[in-house]
């Protein structure tokens, strides 16, 4: 397929991520202008970072809560730029910051291009491309990571070891080069991931290998569209799979592909077991380490220690829409409204069934029960939310919890519903796949005809052959006639090669197949999430940065793209409003970031007050 032809909007999209990323440093000037001292957390990691440069490396602050990865990798960047240029002979808050902004304006964005490039398999298309681009922007803009990038905390390197552990499981897993290089950078990167932040285990371990586990199982089974419970494990005995696209699947179905795949990882264990070993010695590394510190933090154990915490998948789901409600509110419009009353290039047109995706009263009854009893028996507050007022969930629980004791009850609702509109934009999408040809009736595939034979080429002609002979093999000039020669009939297609473009259009449709979110999926990234935060005793907006990214990674490009690709506009008015249909969304969530990050960034700067308990000190909001 030849590539689609850039809009004015795809090349702004372009356009505005190398002058977006400068937002980055252009903060980090900032911050430390106005806040040149350690603040916070940074309290603590400045002074072990700075020990580390001085090769104190057996010295460790007992406050610390997470392993040294974040100063090793300040140790290489400025060890590096030393070796350059001569500095930083000492590092200060400012340059240690600086390794953060580095991180997160140059590693990051370009790791996560190449990461979207394989989630996503665009080829060939400017607009798509260009959206994809876009979101790389927006993530490296995604207020709790742009506000961490000039600070000197360890969020942005977790993400960056998680994203770089992501590419090379998949190209471990397209077999894309040397199986052990890949496995070997995987482990590494894995491993390194845990140096960050000892949560990560959940995604290099638990999502990573969850997402491995579904490969294998689909590489030797076949999909099935039985959907009756006993038919799914009756098709998985068979190595038949039960897992429908996130646009076609309701409620029921995802019970069903859980127990589809367990079912099928049973019946082909072996191979599972193989496709995972590196994801289970990641496992047993982090077990090891948990043994031998005595718990999974290094410091500050008495109050960092883990429980269960149901109610943190609750506040994610309105963390969610409070971000991405740009790329939330058309789709659902799509699902709630009718096709009559929408104007044509909102209308994606949606297939019917994907527009019944509304939760049904069934749903509704068995799940808002389920989450009020969490809220009730599991609302669990730190005291350190409640004590610290500078940071903005602060306000949110005293919201929750002062106003009215029915709040908390009455905003399961409001947890319901988010929930649905965040889940269900992972089938958000239309397939773009290009429709196969059509063989003329009672014509059938024939086999291959058999290579014409060449006749030898004729030989040259000798000194010692006859004149005649010689010049009977000249070319005769003949002279010109006034009817011009016919032109040369072009071959017709054959029908091997209608054969092998069918074959071409197929693999085609396969991969974008594969692309497009499953249910699988919704349930790998549901238990890595929930493994990852029902364990945090504190409720922080830094811990759901990771399963956001994940998440705004597998979203598919906006359907705009699809249906306006599927039918080109035929006049500039037309394409105009397509272009806008197809981007507006994106563009609305830079902006939305920007303007997140203007406040929270301008009331951190200017709007410090102080504790009664500490005259003279500055305290500033953050997340």
């Amino acid at each position: 397929m030849s590539s689609s032809r850039g809009s004015n909007l795809s090349r702004a999209a372009r356009y505005a991520v190398p002058f977006g990323l400068v937002l980055i440093p252009v903060w980090r000037n900032l911050v430390n202008t106005n806040v040149p001292e350690p603040y916070l957390d940074e309290v603590f990691h400045v002074p072990q970072a700075q020990t580390y440069w001085a090769h104190k490396w057996t010295q460790w602050d007992p406050k610390i809560t997470t392993p040294p990865g974040l100063y090793l990798w300040s140790y290489l960047l400025c060890a590096a730029l030393l070796t350059l240029r001569g500095s930083p002979t000492q590092l200060d808050t400012a340059a240690l910051r600086t390794t953060n902004v580095a991180t997160t304006g140059g590693f990051l964005p370009w790791r996560l291009q190449v990461l979207s490039d394989a989630i996503q398999k665009v080829r060939n298309n400017r607009q798509l491309g260009a959206w994809l681009s876009h979101t790389v922007l927006n993530i490296c803009l995604f207020p709790p990571l742009f506000f961490f990038s000039a600070l000197y905390y360890t969020d942005i390197l977790a993400l960056l070891a998680v994203v770089e552990a992501y590419n090379w499981d998949l190209k471990r897993a397209s077999r894309g080069g040397s199986l052990f290089l890949s496995t070997l950078g995987f482990l590494v990167f894995g491993l390194a991931a845990l140096v960050c932040r000892q949560t990560n285990i959940f995604w290099v371990s638990v999502f990573l290998g969850g997402l491995q586990v579904v490969r294998t199982i689909r590489k030797s089974s076949k999909v099935t569209s039985s959907s009756g419970i006993s038919s799914v494990i009756q098709g998985a005995l068979k190595n038949e799979v039960y897992d429908p696209p996130v646009s076609t699947a309701s409620l029921p179905d995802y019970f069903k592909v859980a127990v589809s795949l367990a079912v099928a990882a049973l019946k082909n264990t072996v191979p599972v077991l193989v496709s995972i070993l590196p994801h289970i010695l990641i496992l047993a590394v982090f077990g090891a380490f948990v043994i031998w510190n005595n718990g999974v933090v290094l410091g500050h154990k008495e109050f960092h220690t883990a429980g269960i915490h149901l109610a943190q998948m609750l506040y994610i789901w309105p963390y969610f829409v409070f971000f991405s409600w740009p790329l939330l509110i058309l789709p659902a419009v799509n699902i709630v409204l009718p096709k009559t009353i929408l104007p044509k290039y909102p209308n994606y047109g949606l297939p019917e069934k994907q527009r019944k995706l509304l939760p049904t009263l069934i749903s509704a009854a068995l799940v808002i029960p389920l989450l009020l009893v969490i809220v009730h028996f599991n609302t669990l507050v730190h005291p350190f939310t409640l004590a610290d007022n500078r940071h903005y969930v602060f306000y949110v629980f005293r919201l929750l919890l002062n106003i009215h004791p029915a709040v908390k009850y009455a905003a399961v609702v409001v947890y319901f519903a988010c929930g649905w509109a965040v889940i269900s934009a992972l089938g958000f999408t239309i397939s773009t796949a290009p429709r196969l040809f059509q063989l003329p009736p009672g014509v059938k595939p024939g086999p291959r005809k058999p290579e014409a034979k060449t006749s030898p080429a004729p030989k040259e002609i000798t000194r010692d052959q006859p004149k005649g002979t010689r010049k009977s093999t000249r070319t005769t000039r003949k002279s010109p006639s006034k009817t011009q020669p016919e032109p040369a009939k072009p071959d017709p297609v054959t029908l091997e090669t209608f054969a092998s473009i069918q074959e071409h259009l197929m693999k085609r449709r396969q991969e974008q197949a594969d692309s497009s979110p499953r249910v699988s999926f919704v349930l790998v990234w549901l238990a890595a999430t929930a493994l990852s935060l029902v364990t945090a005793p504190l409720v922080e907006p830094r811990y759901f940065i990771i399963p956001w990214v994940m998440w705004r990674l597998h979203l598919p490009a906006v359907p705009a793209l699809g249906v306006f690709r599927r039918q080109p506009a035929e006049t500039e008015q037309e394409r105009v409003r397509s272009d806008l249909a197809g981007h507006v969304p994106v563009f609305l969530e830079t902006a939305w970031f920007m303007l997140i990050n203007a406040v929270t960034g301008y009331v951190f700067l200017y709007k410090g007050f102080e504790w009664p308990q500490e005259p003279g000190k500055v305290q500033r909001f953050m997340w």
